[in-house]
């Protein structure tokens, strides 16, 4: 289903949290709130559009899931900055709990979008800027990848075997940081839904809970990785690889930085595996949904694990 900022689903007042969006509504000396509108997107957190006298703003409360992936004092700040970058939504409110950012006209993309090479193309040197920007001092030095896969494989669940897991997680931390560095500001979550396509034109990004140091290569695969269409080719993948190094990169930088992204085809599924695992553990009545996803992630991760992986880490050894 395509997420839209704009679809959304009005509430009477006593279904959303008034009082706590009042409240930061109020830090950022936003008066008037007129409607509130649960958005048609947000899988862990609360996300609300709320109507003021002046402009919409939109909401997030995080979830009790987000939190666990996320120290209090590293929570909205990649969001603080990008947004003070032009590259995502500029933040009026940060706190442990909540955001408060401003409403963008827009929707979200889908898997399909990607296949069309003028959108991919679009969002290259976006995400090569917001691949420049400085990393916020309050974040840990250690890449946000395994900063949320610890996090995550530290609550025990029975969707998957969790020793199984850590082991596979060790695997492919000892194989990655072997041959390649986290050394961009990362999103961390860089599926199609966290890229809205602006009703005025260009593209932005949105949902940075999982962002931090970390590597370019899961980021750009991350991107284009598909559940239900075939996969992206080599040539679509080098053709945003180029875009997004930009004008006077080598040929030979190119064809490095491809062999890195499809380096982080099983971490995707695996990252997935985990998550999916965790939540089964986290939201007791939607178990069987989230378990089921756990088995499906695990299994593709399973797919593209094996030979073809350790290939990848010796040819990235040998560029």
């Amino acid at each position: 289903m395509r997420h839209s900022w704009l679809l959304c689903l009005p509430l009477a007042a006593s279904l959303a949290p008034v009082d706590q969006i009042k409240t930061l509504l109020k830090l950022g000396r936003i008066d008037g709130a007129t409607g509130y509108h649960e958005l048609d997107s947000g899988f862990c957190n609360s996300v609300y559009r709320v109507d003021t006298h002046k402009k919409p703003v939109v909401v997030k409360i995080y979830s009790a899931m987000a939190k666990a992936r996320c120290a209090p004092a590293c929570r909205g700040v990649v969001d603080e900055a990008v947004g003070a970058a032009g590259l995502g939504p500029q933040i009026h409110v940060r706190t442990d709990d909540a955001l408060v950012a401003e409403f963008v006209d827009g929707e979200t993309l889908t898997e399909r979008d990607l296949k069309d090479e003028e959108t991919a193309l679009t969002i290259a040197p976006k995400l090569a800027q917001l691949h420049a920007l400085p990393i916020p001092p309050p974040l840990p030095q250690k890449p946000a990848l395994w900063v949320g896969i610890d996090a995550m494989l530290a609550c025990e669940g029975d969707a998957l075997d969790a020793s199984l897991l850590r082991r596979e997680a060790a695997r492919m931390r000892d194989a990655v940081e072997a041959c390649t560095h986290a050394d961009v500001l990362g999103h961390g979550d860089l599926k199609p839904s966290n890229v809205l396509r602006l009703r005025r034109g260009g593209i932005t990004f949105i949902d940075f809970e999982l962002a931090g140091p970390n590597y370019r290569g899961y980021d750009i695969f991350k991107l284009f990785r598909t559940s239900k269409l075939p996969a992206a080719s080599d040539a679509s993948l080098l053709s945003f690889v180029e875009a997004y190094l930009g004008e006077g990169a080598t040929q030979r930088a190119a064809d490095a930085c491809l062999l890195e992204t499809k380096l982080f085809e099983p971490l995707t599924w695996l990252e997935a595996a985990i998550f999916f695992s965790f939540a089964a553990a986290t939201l007791p009545e939607k178990r069987s949904e989230m378990a089921a996803l756990a088995r499906d992630r695990w299994a593709a991760y399973e797919d593209c694990a094996g030979a073809g992986f350790d290939a990848a880490v010796r040819n990235l050894n040998n560029t």
